[in-house]
């Protein structure tokens, strides 16, 4: 079964590495063959006498599949990456002699050698997107063992390594035996994710469920954090670990989420990809929430990739998002501004800064953000009154005449700074008032005392007047 062929494949991985590392026999030594070179931009591909005209095939496809990988982990693997074409599988086994009992090998990776290899004829039942998908897969676990420092385990490097491949028939079957899976309850533990043996012994169940798995991920938390996970795990223990550290959740927390999830999976969902029809509906609802920074950060990762996937309609849409998370951007530091400004007591420039605030929250419809700027333009029109208020009662108070309304104004200046939180301003408006009271009361006294000096003198005009009359 051609699913089966394809999914044995990376058993090789280990294998190789252990060949690599032990003398090769004499005898498979005299069989190995001459290696011409091609060189693309990327890639350096090695093949056999007879075999140039296959090498240039791949040559034709190889450094796309190299920009359009690099694009989606954000990680440029070294270059040249090397692709060796084995012409035939007893050629690959006598170069490879451990992976001779091993059935179905198609292509491996050695990450430690920066290498491909894909054997011709095993590859002459697949289409030509079946043939890409070799290199993809195999580029693809060069790339996950460098972004990881090599410690990201076995099941989410076949995981990942099959999401990048393009759609095939071949994804039909997976989701068949995973569907015979989960209704004879045979799914694996996620605890065997880290166990070599559970998944490549049991390719028809490891494989398309580890895929499932990455696929769960992606779609309820994106491509992008699948990303970070990877590299979270270069710094972590293990993978629960990482997986907490990511996505902010024990794994058996996921790992029950995921199983509620699969029967979506099963009925159509494994059909949708992040690759061939990203789902921005996590971004989307990161700007809906005002999460603007978290938006930039993963459309800014996501968008470099979208340029290679041809989805032309999303990344005009992921660019429109950028552009709207910058927006939000721009008008949290405006709001951050007003909130300074009004904490300062200065009313003026709070106001301008909260209208052009509003302004911007208007155009993102963050209705939430509205409501909070609404209040902050409210705070500073009124401290702009009681300003306003104070400086009348000030100007007022220059008057004896116009006392009693600067002594009243003061009043309300006073209230209105102190509702606002305005200590200082407010024991201005009471200290005018205050002085207001003070002159008003000297000015009382000195009434008196010309009133009282009045009668004196009235009195003792009156003595006189007498006086005179008695002469």
């Amino acid at each position: 079964m051609r699913m089966l062929a394809r999914l044995q494949a990376a058993m090789i991985v280990f294998l190789a590495l252990v060949a690599y590392l032990m003398p090769a026999p004499v005898q498979a030594q005299t069989t190995l063959p001459q290696w011409y070179e091609l060189r693309t931009q990327k890639f350096a591909i090695l093949y056999a006498d007879g075999d140039l005209a296959r090498a240039e095939e791949y040559a034709t496809f190889v450094d796309e599949v190299y920009d359009e990988i690099t694009s989606i982990f954000s990680h440029a693997a070294p270059t040249p990456v090397t692709l060796r074409l084995y012409p035939t599988r007893r050629v690959y086994d006598a170069a490879n002699p451990l992976a001779a009992p091993i059935q179905g090998i198609i292509a491996h990776a050695d990450f430690r050698r920066n290498e491909v290899v894909v054997i011709l004829d095993q590859t002459t039942a697949q289409s030509p997107e079946e043939i890409k998908n070799n290199v993809r897969h195999e580029l693809t676990h060069i790339v996950l063992a460098e972004l990881s420092s090599n410690r990201l385990n076995v099941g989410f490097h076949e995981g990942i390594a099959q999401y990048v491949e393009r759609p095939t028939p071949d994804l039909e079957r997976k989701a068949t035996a995973l569907r015979q899976a989960l209704e004879r309850d045979a799914l694996l533990p996620w605890s065997a994710l880290d166990d070599r043996d559970q998944i490549y012994g049991s390719p028809q169940i490891g494989y398309p469920q580890t895929l499932s798995i990455v696929a769960f991920l992606v779609e309820r938390f994106s491509f992008v954090k699948l990303r970070e996970f990877v590299t979270v795990s270069a710094r972590s223990s293990g993978y629960r670990s990482a997986l907490e550290r990511t996505y902010g959740m024990p794994s058996t927390d996921l790992e029950r989420m995921w199983r509620e999830w699969l029967p979506s999976y099963l009925d159509g969902g494994f059909r949708h990809n992040a690759l061939t029809e990203y789902d921005l509906t996590p971004i989307e609802t990161l700007i809906a929430d005002g999460r603007y920074a978290e938006a930039k950060r993963e459309l800014e990762l996501a968008i470099p990739w979208l340029r290679n996937t041809q989805q032309h309609d999303v990344l005009a849409r992921a660019q429109d998002l950028l552009a709207q998370s910058e927006a939000g951007l721009y008008a949290e530091d405006l709001a951050q501004q007003t909130r300074a400004a009004l904490e300062a007591h200065d009313y003026a420039t709070a106001e301008n800064l909260a209208k052009r605030a509003l302004d911007a929250y208007m155009t993102l419809e963050n209705q939430s953000r509205i409501e909070t700027l609404t209040v902050y333009a409210t705070i500073a029109r009124r401290g702009l009154r009681a300003t306003e208020l104070l400086e009348q009662a000030t100007a007022l108070a220059g008057d004896w005449r116009t006392f009693a309304d600067a002594r009243i104004i003061a009043d309300q200046a006073a209230a209105e700074f102190l509702s606002l939180g305005n200590q200082e301003n407010a024991a201005r408006a009471l200290t005018l008032r205050a002085e207001i009271d003070r002159v008003q009361s000297l000015a009382g006294i000195a009434l008196l005392i010309i009133g009282l000096a009045g009668i004196a003198v009235g009195f003792t005009r009156r003595l006189i007047v007498r006086e005179a009359e008695v002469w």
